[in-house]
């Protein structure tokens, strides 16, 4: 789900168990990418990634290559717009060395990398190809003697890319980030763990990292931040977690604390976690396993904590959030804002639209049709109100005359995002003066009247020319000068009129070419293909919300 900066909800999707949720760019475009898939078994899981558009469309989907299964540890879409991603493989192996069977079973640490496009495999690294069991911190506690119950040696669980082409990767059981060479799969250096390279300029706080999880380089390779752990439950020792930067020198291989971000209450998450470096330098700390999550600023004091649960359940795993992310994300679902009226005598409706980031207002419009949303006619303007949170109440005026009401979204600029579906609230309006396509039914006893008088005017212009012939008749005979009274009203008043008719003629031809000339001269104001579509007036006194343009987290 995201959640905007005040915590209020702007998008969910039910997709079953879900981890990683992120926003990544890929090949120049925003996408929201999550795994989604089977996590029972224990410590990892198989499933599918998904790559959701800005209209929350599934763009890009895909699992593991060479019959794997994704895991759901990492998801992470490099510098080079390739994918790489965790997968836990069961492999035979000699397990003697660790007090084991000679044909005992590992859940191998891999990874892949693969293009996305194509779903061509470009490179893939096993963990037992190159690492001992000496260095595990987690003994194998009775697992690892048949195929059904692997040993989980080294436990993968974040993958990094830098612009060099090698991989920087997270053993949660080897208490150590390992570098390793993109081409030959060849371990370049250690930091932390019982095999380490570094030298800790910080009195041990830099490489004595333990349980960790989401190790991402930082500075093009001169700095690495990570969730440290130092806890893992099930009779480990219980220390509390940090937000861990550290700066490293590759060539002179030492490593030191640039910052620590603990938070005020202490807080041991067993599993999980996640670091994250803002724009603006802040540093969001999420604490899996505790469903939590602390922003701090640049002097990595606190300036934003939430917990997704009940404090009677904190720091018991009932709620978890695998990793926490913020990040500037612009939604415009398909589908329509939701608009509901549960009882029009209360005179209140609800609207909320999911996942839509831009609606600034809600404008309430009314129509008399009987069947709206086949309208073409103008909606009149009944009310707009700021939008708050997920779903904003809408109070509908009590002078309000309009049987149907629907609610429109409004942008910023004011301009149209998108319309729900009408809503009756007066079922008991008068049908018969509905308006259909924007023009008013008229009533039957109209359409008498109009046909009556009509009737009796073709009547008068059939008996008008009869009744004027008897009187040029009756005239003549009374006077010997004929046609002349008939010739006085054919040539004198017609004659004059069709003057005025050509005068007026003229003056319309004249002004038909003034408009079309101020026609020619008229440009209409080019606007953006964003901004295209009707722009909306709304009144300078409606109150206006504050943005969703802003940063929102992103948590599973």
């Amino acid at each position: 789900m995201i959640l905007d900066q005040d915590g209020h909800l702007v998008w969910f999707k039910p997709m079953g168990e879900t981890y990683n949720m992120n926003v990544q760019t890929y090949k120049g475009q925003d996408y929201l990418t999550f795994w989604s898939g089977d996590d029972s078994i224990v410590g990892h899981g198989e499933g599918t990634y998904y790559m959701l558009n800005k209209t929350y469309q599934t763009q890009y989907q895909f699992s593991g290559a060479n019959g794997l299964r994704g895991d759901l540890h990492e998801f992470h879409i490099t510098l080079n717009d390739t994918a790489v991603y965790t997968v836990y493989d069961k492999v035979p192996a000699d397990l003697t060395s660790v007090g084991g069977s000679q044909q005992g079973w590992l859940w191998d640490g891999t990874f892949q990398e693969l293009d996305v496009e194509t779903g061509e495999l470009l490179f893939q690294w096993r963990a037992s190809e190159h690492f001992g069991f000496e260095e595990a911190y987690r003994t194998r506690e009775g697992h690892g003697n048949s195929y059904e119950d692997p040993w989980d040696f080294f436990h993968i669980n974040s993958i990094d890319k830098d612009e060099k082409g090698n991989f920087l990767i997270s053993s949660r059981y080897y208490h150590s980030l390992t570098y390793i060479d993109g081409r030959t799969g060849d371990i370049i250096w250690k930091l932390g763990g019982k095999d380490n390279r570094f030298e800790d300029l910080s009195n041990g706080a830099a490489t004595n990292i333990s349980w960790q999880h989401h190790a991402r380089f930082r500075e093009g390779g001169k700095s690495i931040t990570i969730f440290d752990n130092s806890s893992r439950g099930q009779g480990a020792p219980i220390h509390t977690s940090r937000g861990l930067w550290i700066d490293v020198d590759q060539v002179n291989m030492t490593a030191k604390v640039r910052q620590q971000f603990w938070n005020p209450t202490p807080i041991s998450s067993q599993s999980q976690g996640s670091v994250q470096v803002l724009e603006n330098g802040n540093v969001v700390v999420g604490y899996g396993y505790n469903g939590a999550w602390t922003e701090f600023n640049q002097k990595g004091e606190p300036v934003c904590e939430v917990h997704m649960g009940p404090e009677k359940w904190f720091g018991q795993g009932q709620i978890e959030s695998y990793r926490v992310y913020k990040h500037r994300w612009v939604g415009k679902p398909t589908s329509i804002p939701v608009w509901l009226v549960p009882d029009p005598k209360q005179g209140i409706g609800y609207v909320s639209w999911n996942g839509a980031t831009e609606v600034k207002t809600w404008m309430v419009e009314g129509s008399y049709a009987k069947d709206p949303e086949h309208t073409t006619g103008a909606f009149g303007f009944v009310a707009a109100l700021a939008k708050t949170g997920f779903e904003t109440a809408i109070s509908i005026p009590e002078n309000n005359t309009y049987p149907q009401l629907r609610v429109v979204g409004l942008n910023e600029k004011g301009r149209r995002l998108g319309a729900s579906q009408f809503v009756l609230v007066n079922p008991d309006f008068d049908s018969n003066l509905y308006e259909t396509s924007g023009k008013t039914e008229v009533p039957g006893f109209v359409f008498f009247l109009i046909g009556f008088f009509t009737c009796a005017m073709f009547m008068i212009c059939g008996w008008a020319p009869n009744l004027i012939r008897f009187q040029r008749q009756k005239w003549e005979s009374l006077n010997p000068k004929k046609n002349r009274w008939w010739n006085k009203l054919r040539f004198g008043p017609f004659k004059q009129s069709k003057k005025d008719l050509d005068d007026v003629e003229d003056t319309l031809s004249e002004r038909d070419e003034l408009l079309v000339a101020h026609a020619d001269d008229f440009e209409l104001p080019k606007m953006e293909d964003d901004e295209a579509e009707e722009q909306i007036h709304v009144p300078n006194t409606i109150e206006r919300g504050h943005t969703l343009l802003g940063n929102t987290y992103l948590v599973e």
